[in-house]
């Protein structure tokens, strides 16, 4: 599959899943996942989500500006994981154009609450895997799920074996 076809696949994938796990990586380098719930994915690839600055997650976002999005798609047999940069915005402007009034049942202290921080997540690799669609790895050559780089040109294909991180 081209890489215009597993793009349009893993949207497909995200946009059925309404949360994610958003996993860090901690000083000692464990893994540290929990469940939140951004924003629509944008034509860009990113998202955004509101979070406490006294978490773990922003402790672990602000040390290494990087931040894992995994979504599991169950009843569709699929999974689509984001792999990618992340900053931290507590401009109180930018909060209220995104606040939701839903918002206030995690972070009563509203937008204005200097604890209430926007996360801003860039996707800079795609991992996918689609049952329905055929996109499952062949275990003769490992099972590597399919993924996709950006580079500067827009988005490379890969389609087995192990891949870089570094972007």
């Amino acid at each position: 599959m081209d890489a215009n076809t597993l793009l349009h696949i893993a949207r497909e994938v995200i946009a059925r899943v309404p949360m994610c796990f958003a996993i860090t990586v901690d000083p000692n380098g464990e893994a540290n996942a929990r469940i939140v719930q951004p924003s629509a994915l944008s034509d860009e690839w990113s998202v955004r989500f509101m979070t406490d600055r006294r978490s773990r997650k922003v402790e672990e976002i602000e040390r290494s500006g990087r931040m894992t999005l995994a979504y599991q798609d169950d009843p569709g047999g699929a999974y689509v994981t984001l792999i990618g940069q992340a900053k931290i915005i507590g401009d109180v402007a930018v909060k209220e154009a995104v606040w939701k009034p839903a918002s206030f049942r995690w972070h009563p202290g509203g937008p204005t609450d200097p604890n209430v921080v926007l996360i801003e997540f860039s996707t800079d690799r795609i991992e996918l895997w689609s049952s329905p669609h055929g996109v499952t790895p062949d275990p003769a050559k490992g099972l590597w799920a399919a993924f996709l780089v950006r580079e500067a040109a827009g988005w490379r294909h890969g389609t087995t074996g192990r891949h870089s991180t570094a972007t």
